[in-house]
C-alpha cells in the first residue's frame, strides 16, 4: 500500500482489510500529515495489527503525467522504481496492490477472504478487482456516481516475471502472457475521494490521458459545484463507519446468488474455451495445426465460420431462438478432433465481426480466451492477394492487372482485415485485454517454440515437447510472389494505419512501424 498524506482515509482502509490479508506493507512516501502516526496507532490498537509493517520511502517522486514521463525508469524518483521496491517488501506467494484510499466493502469481505484463501492452489493466475468511486462532501455526506466502477488487475504472483514497467503518464503491471487473469465479479471496494481535499495533487497535469481519469475529474468538479443530479446515488452519512463496524451485517457476504438455471450453466460449460479471431494470413493456420496436435485440445476443422456466416437470425438474449443458435454452434464440436477437454476453434474472419455479433459472443462465452495473430498490415494484404487470386478467382497473380489489384486492396473485406486497431476496439468493447493472446507472424518464424509455449500456458494446457520439424514447417503458405514496388508504394499510402495505436491497444510493441 503506497501512502502519502492519506491521514483522513488510511485508518478506514486498514481496518477494513485487516481481517483478510496475511500481511500489510504500508510504504509511507514522505507524508506531511499524520499518516505514519495513524498507521502506528492501528498497529497498536487493532486486533491483528501485528500484520502491518510500516516502511519509509524518503525520495520525492515524479507525479503522474509529464513529470513521470521525464523521470528515468531506474531512478529512485520514478514511480516504477518505487512501486517495484514496495512490491519487493512482500514475502508471500501472492501480492495485492491496495491503495490507501480504498476501503474493502463489508458485504464482500467474506467472499474476498475466500478468494485470498484459495490463491496458490492450481494454476498460477492474476485477479482483477472492481471498485466504486465514492465522493464525500465538505459537509460529510457521501455520493456514488452511477456507473463509475473501475476494474484493474491488483493481485498477482510475487516474482520477477510480475513487476511494473514504465508507460506514458504512469506505471503498468506486466506479467507473462501465459498467466491467466480471472475477474472477481462484484464490486469489492470503494475508492474514496473527498471533495474538500486535493484529490488530484499526485498528477502533474489536468489533461488526463485516460477516459477513466477524465470521468473522475469531471465528476469531482461537478460535485464540488453543486448538489448531485439523478446520475448520483446518495449514501447514508454513516456509510464509511458502516464498512468497518463489526456489529453490522454478517461479513460472510450473505447468500450468494443462485446463478443461472442448470441448463444454461450446462450449455455455458460446453462452450469453447478459446477462439482464434484473426488476423487472416497472419499465421493462424500454423497456430491451428499446433493446437490440433495437442492431446488436451479438442478442435473442429479450422474456420467454422459460424458467427460470420451461419449464426442465423439472432434472437434476444436468453430467448428460445438464442438457445437454438447456441445448440447449433455446439453441434460443430460433436465430431471435433482430439479427446481433450479444452475446446476451441479458429476462424480469422471473426476479427471483422460487427459489434452486435461480438456482443453475442460475449454473452455466450464471457470467459472465452481470444487469440489474435498479426503481421505487417501491408505484407498481410499482399499475402491475401497471393492466396486469394489463384485459389478463389482461378488466375495466377502475375496475370492480374493493376486496376484489379487496386480494387482488391481497396475492397472493404481486405482493407478491414489489415486495420487491426478497428478490429480490436470492437472486441475490447466487450472483453478485457487480459482475455487476449497477441502474437505475431514474426514470432512464428523466429521463435516458434517460445510462442507455442506461451500460448499453451495462456490456454492452461500442459506444455509438451513439440516436434521441432513441425514447429518450423509453414502451414497454408502463399506462393512466393515478390511484391512489386508500385504495390508497396500504393499500400503505404492507402494503408497508413497507426502502429503506435495498435501497440497501445495490445500493451506490446508491434514489430512494424508506420
Amino acid at each position: 500500500m503506497r501512502a502519502r498524506d492519506e491521514g483522513t482515509k488510511i485508518e478506514y482502509c486498514l481496518r477494513s482489510i485487516l481481517p483478510v490479508f496475511d500481511e500489510i506493507h504500508v510504504i509511507d512516501n514522505g507524508s506531511r500529515d499524520d499518516t505514519a502516526e495513524i498507521v502506528r496507532s492501528v498497529q497498536a490498537s487493532a486486533a491483528g495489527g501485528a500484520k502491518i509493517r510500516l516502511h519509509s520511502y524518503p525520495f520525492a517522486l515524479g507525479r503522474f503525467g509529464p513529470e513521470h514521463d521525464r523521470t528515468p525508469e531506474d531512478s529512485v524518483h520514478s514511480l516504477v522504481y518505487f512501486t517495484n521496491w514496495a512490491l519487493s517488501r512482500c514475502t508471500r506467494r501472492y501480492a495485492c496492490k491496495w491503495d490507501a484510499d480504498m476501503v474493502l466493502a463489508r458485504e464482500q469481505r467474506g467472499a474476498f477472504a475466500g478468494l485470498l484463501a484459495q490463491l496458490g492452489r492450481g494454476w498460477a493466475a492474476a485477479w482483477s478487482l472492481a471498485g466504486q468511486t465514492v465522493y464525500r462532501t465538505a459537509g460529510g455526506s457521501f455520493m456514488a456516481p452511477r456507473g463509475e466502477v473501475n476494474r484493474e488487475v491488483r493481485i498477482a504472483p510475487c516474482g520477477y516475471p510480475v513487476r511494473f514497467q514504465k508507460r506514458e503518464h504512469w506505471e503498468e503491471l506486466i506479467r507473462p502472457r501465459w498467466l491467466r487473469t480471472h475477474h472477481f465479479a462484484p464490486v469489492c471496494f470503494y475508492e474514496l475521494k473527498f471533495l474538500d481535499e486535493g484529490e488530484f495533487d499526485h498528477w502533474s497535469t489536468t489533461e488526463f490521458p485516460s477516459p477513466r481519469k477524465r470521468r473522475e475529474w469531471a465528476s469531482f468538479e461537478r460535485l464540488r459545484e453543486g448538489p448531485a443530479d439523478g446520475a448520483v446515488r446518495s449514501l447514508p452519512a454513516t456509510f464509511l463507519d458502516d464498512q468497518i463496524d463489526a456489529t453490522g451485517p454478517s461479513e460472510s457476504g450473505g447468500q450468494r446468488p443462485s446463478g443461472p438455471p442448470a441448463r444454461k450453466r450446462a450449455v455455458s460449460r460446453l462452450m469453447p474455451r478459446f477462439l482464434g479471431i484473426g488476423a487472416t494470413r497472419a499465421g493462424t493456420s500454423w497456430v491451428a495445426a499446433q493446437l490440433a496436435a495437442h492431446p488436451q485440445i479438442r478442435m473442429g476443422r479450422k474456420e467454422i465460420h459460424f458467427f460470420d456466416r451461419k449464426l442465423g437470425a439472432p434472437g434476444t438474449s436468453g430467448s428460445a431462438r438464442d438457445r437454438v443458435n447456441q445448440l447449433r454452434y455446439l453441434a460443430r464440436f460433436v465430431r471435433a478432433r482430439g479427446g481433450g477437454g479444452i475446446r476451441g476453434e479458429i476462424t480469422p474472419a471473426y476479427a471483422v465481426l460487427e459489434p452486435e455479433v461480438v456482443r453475442r459472443v460475449a454473452e455466450w462465452m464471457p470467459d472465452v480466451r481470444l487469440i489474435f495473430m498479426m503481421r505487417d498490415p501491408i505484407e498481410r494484404a499482399w499475402s491475401q492477394a497471393r492466396n486469394g487470386f489463384p485459389r478463389w478467382r482461378g488466375k495466377p497473380l502475375e496475370s492480374v492487372g493493376r486496376n484489379e489489384l487496386v480494387s482488391f486492396f481497396d475492397s472493404d473485406p481486405v482493407r478491414r482485415r489489415s486495420d487491426y486497431a478497428t478490429c480490436l476496439r470492437a472486441w475490447l468493447e466487450y472483453f478485457p485485454r487480459d482475455h487476449f493472446f497477441f502474437g505475431f507472424l514474426d514470432e512464428v518464424r523466429e521463435e516458434p517454440g517460445a510462442l507455442i509455449r506461451d500460448l499453451l500456458g495462456f490456454l492452461e494446457a500442459k506444455v509438451v515437447a513439440g516436434d521441432a520439424e513441425s514447429l518450423e514447417q509453414p502451414v497454408n503458405a502463399s506462393a512466393p510472389v515478390p511484391m512489386p514496388d508500385w504495390v508497396r508504394d500504393y499500400l503505404e499510402r492507402a494503408y497508413a494505419f497507426d502502429a503506435d495505436e495498435v501497440s497501445e491497444l495490445i500493451g506490446r510493441q508491434v514489430p512494424w512501424s508506420r
